[in-house]
This record gives C-alpha cells, structure tokens and sequence, in this order.
C-alpha cells in the first residue's frame, strides 16, 4: 500500500484518478474545498474499490493559508507519501486569490507550487516517489511571463493566464526534476487532452456532441506516469491523453525562466524568509516610540481582523461615497475624486472606516493607546483621518521614501502624531522601514505629492543599507511623528499584512478640505480617564 494525495479528487478525472488508485489497495487522501462533495466522492471510491483507506482533507489552492493547514492536517497523519498528483484547477474564473495574485494562476499554479514544496521533505523520506503536475496543451502557447499580470486581477484575457498557469506548471517540472535527481523523487506532467469535464460549460456540453473524451480516459496517462514500473526513473517529462511525450518548446526548457520563476514563487509564497523574531525597540531617537500593545487580547485582535478582511474591505460604504463625489464635484477637488475611482476599481474600501466600522471603531478607543496618545497630545485627541493598509504578496504599497507631513491639509497651531496598528504580524518582509535621523543630512527631496504636500526624497543606496524595520506582533502599536522618514517594504512573507493608521492631532489645528477619501468632519476621541 502507498500513499497518495491528488488535489481535486472529488469529481473529473481527479476522482477518476482517485478511483484508480484506490483500486490498487492505496491510501488515497482527496484534497478539495468542499467537504459535502469529498464525502459523495469518497463514499462512491469506497463502493465501487471496496477500499476504505480514502481521506478527505480540506484545501482551497486559492488560499495559501489553506495550503499551509493542508500540509499539516496531512502531516498529523505520520503516514509517508509516495504519490502527489496536483490534478485540481480552474479554468474561467476572475478576480484574485486570498493574498492578492491572479486568480487562475494562483489557484491552479502558486497553490500547488506551494504544497508540492512544503511536502517535498515528506517525499524525499518516503522515497521512490512519484509527483505529477496536470498541465495542458495550451502551455505550449506563451512565448513570456509578464510577471506584472500574476499579482493583479485576471484581465478580459483570461485564456492566456491559464496558458501562463499551465506553462508555469511545465517549468516547475523541469526545476523540480533537476533538483531532485539524486533523491528517487520524480517529477512529470500530463496533458490529459479534451475531457468531457465540468471545468467549462463547453467541457460539459462535449459528450452530447460526441467530442473530447471521458473522465475514466483522462485519468489514463497520470494513472500509468503514478503506478507503472516503466516510469519509476522516469522525470521532466510532459506525457499526452496516451502516455506519450509531448516535445517542450524552447520557453518550456528554458532554465534561466525556470529558475526565475522558482525564486519568485519562494519570495511570494514566503518559503525562504526568516522572519526577524528578535524584539526591537524604538524609543523616539528617530522620531518612532514602541512597541506598545493595545489592551484586547490575540483572540480578539485575530477576530476583528478577520472582520475587516472578509467583511469591512469588501462592502461599498455607498452612502459615504456618494456624499464624497457630491462634495467633490462641487469643489473640483481632485485628489478626492482619483481616491474614489481607485477604490471602486480596485473594489477595495480601505479610508475612514471607523466612521462606519464599529470594531475599527473599537480599536481607536483601546485604553492602552489612549493612554499612550494622551502623554503625547494630552485629553483633547482629535483623529482626523484613518487608513487601513493591506500590502498583499509580491506588492509594495508605497516605494518612495517619504514623510507624512500633510502640509496642504492641515493648518495652524498644535502637534500632530501618527499611529500605526499592526492586525497581522508585520516584519522586514512586509511591513514598513525607516531611515535613522543620523543618516538624514544629504538626502535631497525629489517630489512633492500635489494634493497632500507629502514629499519624497532620493535615498543614496549607502543610506537604504542603513534602514531599520519595523517589528510587531499583531495587536502592538508604534508613535511617529511627521519627521520620520520611511517607506513600505515589498512583501515576501508568503501573507497578506493588515494595518491600522490612525492620524490624531489637537484642536487648535484646522483640518482643510481636500484629498480625503470621506469629507467628514473629524472625531473627538475619549480620553483615557473618561474611558476608565
């Protein structure tokens, strides 16, 4: 008896797949999304193989945290695995996947690449063994990645990041192939040809025209390419519908891409960063005080950060963009109008939301960071503005070095401050860094931001090697003030990074219409006398 995981075994030719490997007396475990469907499928491989030994385990490739709970609900088993068949993908689908890539290619490339690498050790131990990539003809077709394309929404094209997703498949192939050489560890890829599957309404609509073939035949080649002796030492191969090589085109074996593309896929999966868990402390030399932690605790803070992200930075806050556009017409006010359009492009909602979010609301009102603000600023806190940041893998929210100063929308006497909330855990690999003071003599400003006043500076490369990160756990805070020079960082960690900023100053400052993404007015926050 072997092991086998084949992701999307719970209809198509990944059951068919399932079936036959159950046949032979294997364990087989059956990774998808929906448990209602893996327990028909399972169910209907136990009845027609008479084999028990099949497993479900939960997995959403659009979720590279489900990828990473997948692998260890397999790992719990202590069982070894000597069959990986990435069989599962999509084929029409748009929008992007939980950390921001492209949908198609995240779910039917990164999602795999990411399972197959986090269980690589597991089948180097289990040796021989066999992993299989379902790939298609249509990998054949791209002659480049545009790697911009992969961490955006899917364009009106979405055939051709299907071609990238399977080409991608094809190189990791090769990669994997080499790598693994000497471990007894092979790795091929199939064209399982047209299958009369669900995967489109065309594939279903195939077997009433007499066209494509069935499930059962699809399956046919990854069966032999997991369980035939002929293939045991067999590897970097792609196989058609009859087990027949499928010559590469020069792309497909191009080991510069390969490896490219490797590299890439470890930085945006976060496989190969060590996160900093050494605590630092900023103690305002530079302008930055903290750590601080807020007074909820981790359960809570992971609660309201699921919130925001599966309900706050979804919904369409209507009523207070309508009143935005309405004020902004009337003013011309420009900078407000490109917010508005950015936001409902992107569809992601991220200004002023503790004007209609209670639990973000919550958070302003946390004792420990009234504490700390009231030390700073005194009773009277005025937060006239609030953003939340969300800086998805491979993406950088603001590259340009730069300072928070504001000048154009705030006015008269009085000091300000800045804070900011981590709600997921922020490091050197996704959170934001700054220059020390000591460095700051000859870095020159280069821009200035029209509607805000916020300028940019140019940063020799001597300087940027002398930046420090910023470190929290999620539910600590840090205090700036609008001399701290920084810039977010690219995220390589693998994970979406969720933030609060939270602008406060004094009454005795005027906050000037323009470049907002809510003309509202702003609000008092209690003190943290009178919240005790």
């Amino acid at each position: 008896m072997q092991v086998c995981l084949v992701t999307g075994g719970n209809s198509g030719v990944g059951l068919m797949t399932a079936i036959g490997l159950a046949k032979l007396g294997n364990h087989v475990f059956i990774a998808c999304r929906s448990a209602n469907k893996a327990a028909k499928a399972i169910n209907y491989i136990r009845q027609t193989t008479g084999n028990q030994n099949v497993t479900f385990l939960p997995l959403d490739l659009a979720s590279l945290d489900s990828v990473r709970r997948c692998v260890k609900l397999f790992n719990d088993y202590n069982l070894p695995l000597h069959i990986l068949i990435n069989n599962a993908g999509i084929f029409n689908s748009r929008g992007t996947t939980k950390e921001g890539f492209e949908l198609i290619w995240g779910t039917n490339y990164l999602g795999h690449f990411l399972l197959t690498y986090l269980l690589l050790e597991k089948l180097q131990n289990s040796a021989p063994s066999r992993i299989i990539m379902l790939a298609s003809d249509l990998a054949l077709s791209p002659s480049s990645i545009e790697w911009n394309l992969l961490v955006k929404q899917t364009p009106l094209n979405f055939l051709k990041l299907y071609a990238v997703s399977k080409l991608s498949l094809l190189l990791l192939t090769r990669e994997l192939s080499q790598q693994l050489n000497n471990f007894q560890v092979t790795v091929n890829a199939i064209h399982p040809g047209f299958v009369q599957s669900n995967i489109t309404i065309w594939h279903r609509f195939s077997k009433y025209l007499g066209l494509g073939i069935s499930s059962e035949a699809g399956a046919y080649s990854t069966l032999v390419c997991a369980t035939s002796p002929d293939y045991q030492n067999i590897s970097g191969k792609f196989l058609d519908s009859h087990a027949q090589e499928i010559l590469l085109p020069e792309i497909a074996q191009n080991q510069e891409l390969s490896k490219q593309l490797w590299q890439r896929s470890l930085l945006w999966a976060g496989c190969n960063q060590q996160q900093n868990t050494e605590k630092i402390n900023y103690d305002g030399t530079d302008e930055i005080w903290g750590p601080n932690s807020l007074a909820l605790s981790s359960n809570e803070i992971a609660d309201i950060t699921q919130y925001i992200f599966d309900d706050i930075l979804l919904k369409l806050p209507t009523k207070i963009l309508l009143k935005q556009v309405i004020k902004s017409f009337i003013k011309f006010d420009i900078g407000s109008l490109l917010i508005i359009l950015i936001q409902v492009f992107t569809k992601r909602f991220y200004m002023e939301r503790h004007l209609d979010s209670p639990v973000i609301w919550q958070l302003c009102q946390d004792k420990n960071l009234l504490e700390r603000l009231n030390a700073f600023l005194g009773d009277n806190l005025v937060l006239w503005r609030s953003e939340l940041w969300v800086n998805y893998p491979a993406q950088q929210l603001i590259p340009f070095w730069h300072r928070d100063s504001y000048s154009k929308l705030l006015k008269g006497d009085g000091k300000t401050i800045n804070v900011y909330i981590a709600l997921t855990e922020v490091n050197e690999n996704n959170g934001f860094e700054y220059i020390p003071n000591i460095y700051l003599e000859n870095c020159q400003i280069k821009g200035t931001d029209p509607f805000s006043g916020n300028h940019f500076f140019e940063i020799t490369d001597e300087v940027e090697k002398k930046a420090i990160p910023v470190v929290l756990h999620p539910g600590e805070f840090v205090i700036f003030t609008d001399k701290l020079l920084h810039r977010s960082v690219r995220n390589n960690s693998g994970k979406a990074r969720l933030s609060l900023t939270l602008r406060l100053t004094q009454p005795g400052v005027k906050i000037l219409p323009g470049y907002t993404s809510n003309c509202q007015k702003p609000v008092i926050l209690p003190s943290q006398n009178s919240c005790s």
